[in-house]
């Protein structure tokens, strides 16, 4: 039960306190995930739930189960179920419970997201159906106040810095703030505000993870690293909470424990060459619980926030860069490619796994980056930030990766490789150098392409960075 709790002596915990009556809610997830994943896989296999290469954006050379994201989900579940029954790691004579809540429209909106994810996994789903489904899901989160107040912080301290500098002053010079509690039109506003946050952080996650499942182990990795830097945040703000929030700390603390568990417990399973993928289902989940701990982190100060969205940036910044590319292209925002931020590693010559490591190596910066907040004041790091994003911003569109083909990169499509000129005749009995993945045969003078650009299950077959010689015999 979330209620106000009165403000007690404030008392520093030390890690081990805080995470020792938690820990196995990530045991917990870790373990049913681990088990129903190969479960699912079968399922998924049995009724011909699977993902079809298409040559074009899916890439793996055989059908792969899906269902993945289901076993996420009842790990996830694993580990909200136990929580119940665990302790509070602070607790008051006259509390209402000794245990953590868990708010209802966490669980049940999770249950949505995935839904909304399996119909799209099986029958496919507009992306309006899947934004309408996201804001559902956003509202139900502010009816059962999770995120209704995530802006009153920020509101409360930017008022103040304008009535110091612009309000009128007293007798004494010093200024008059405004009387923010007993206003009529303050509530109002931080509800507006706070409806619109938790909104477009929602919307803007669950699409962030589905657009960066394009990798084996990508997304679920990606994840995992970001669930790590949210459970650092979350236990630091259990240790100097005070008493006052110790629900909503508990609440942090669980949630990423649950979801860092469940990823880690599908991961294994899905890097390449992958067994099962997520799915839509997998990657709106991911989303949804990171977007939840980013609002729960909101809630706190504007400095938890923006610790999370640092450490959650991969995505956003693949998401960003993609719809800079279709604008620039003048293609529709939704429509889909095979140009991401992953697509175009791989299209430089990264293998498979070697990028989705560059990947995992890119999150831990970012986690890190966001983790610094922590140790330093805020207007020291948004400064950092801003350099840092701005470089990385610049860097890209320098490197081509707002442009449909980049620069040496292969063709975007097969399409595009019949049309592609880029080719010397080879006379029969003539040594020729194969670059990547592309040749020219001397019998026929045709084009022969066995890449892939996604990558997917099968697609880590070979390093278009090795070149190879080859000698063609005369032809009889």
């Amino acid at each position: 039960m979330f209620c106000t709790l009165a403000q007690l002596s404030p008392r520093v915990y030390g890690i081990d306190q805080v995470l020792s009556p938690y820990v196995y809610v990530f045991y917990a997830s870790f373990i049913v995930a681990f088990v129903f994943t190969p479960i699912m896989r079968m399922v998924a296999i049995h009724y011909n739930i699977v993902d079809n290469p298409d040559r074009l954006r899916k890439m793996h050379q055989s059908p792969v189960a899906y269902l993945g994201g289901i076993a996420i989900f009842l790990g996830l579940l694993a580990g909200l179920a136990i929580s119940q029954y665990l302790s509070l790691h602070r607790s008051e004579p006259g509390w209402p419970s000794p245990h953590p809540g868990i708010k209802f429209s966490i669980v049940l909106g999770a249950l949505i997201i995935v839904l909304l994810g399996l119909w799209d996994d099986l029958l496919g789903v507009r992306p309006t159906g899947k934004i309408i489904g996201q804001v559902a899901v956003a509202i139900l989160l502010l009816l059962d106040d999770v995120g209704s107040q995530c802006t009153r912080s920020l509101l409360e301290n930017l008022l103040m810095k304008i009535f110091q500098l612009i309000g009128p002053v007293d007798s004494s010079g010093a200024a008059i703030g405004p009387d923010l509690v007993n206003s009529t039109w303050f509530q109002p506003l931080v509800y507006v505000t706070s409806s619109l946050l938790v909104v477009v952080v929602v919307v803007g996650c669950c699409n962030a993870t589905n657009l960066m499942d394009g990798l084996d182990g990508l997304c679920g990795g990606v994840t995992a690293i970001i669930a790590f830097g949210f459970v650092f945040i979350a236990v630091h703000l259990a240790m100097y909470g005070g008493g006052l929030n110790t629900n909503w700390d508990a609440l942090r603390v669980i949630l990423g424990l649950a979801i860092l568990g469940a990823v880690l417990g599908f991961v294994p399973y899905n890097f390449n060459p992958a067994s099962i993928f997520m799915g839509d289902a997998g990657s709106m989940l991911l989303g949804f619980v990171c977007a939840v701990m980013i609002i729960l982190m909101a809630q706190e100060r504007p400095k938890w926030f923006l610790a999370a969205m640092v450490m959650f940036a991969l995505p956003v910044l693949d998401t960003t860069l993609a719809f800079a590319r279709r604008w620039i292209a003048g293609r529709p925002l939704f429509s889909a490619d095979a140009q991401h931020f992953h697509h175009q590693l791989v299209q430089r010559g990264f293998t498979v796994k070697q990028t989705v490591l560059i990947s995992y190596g890119l999150a831990v910066f970012f986690a890190l980056l966001g983790a610094t907040i922590v140790f330093i004041r805020t207007r020291y790091s948004v400064a950092i930030y801003l350099v840092t994003f701005g470089s990385i911003v610049v860097a890209a569109y320098k490197i081509g990766m707002v442009h449909e083909r980049p620069r040496g990169g292969r063709p975007s499509t097969l399409e595009d490789a019949t049309t592609n000129r880029n080719t010397e005749v080879v006379n029969s009995g003539e040594a020729f150098e194969v670059q990547g993945k592309t040749a020219v045969t001397a019998d026929t003078g045709g084009i022969g392409s066995g890449g892939s650009e996604a990558g997917s299950a099968s697609r880590d077959t070979a390093d278009p960075a090795v070149h190879r010689q080859a000698s063609i015999p005369p032809a009889a």
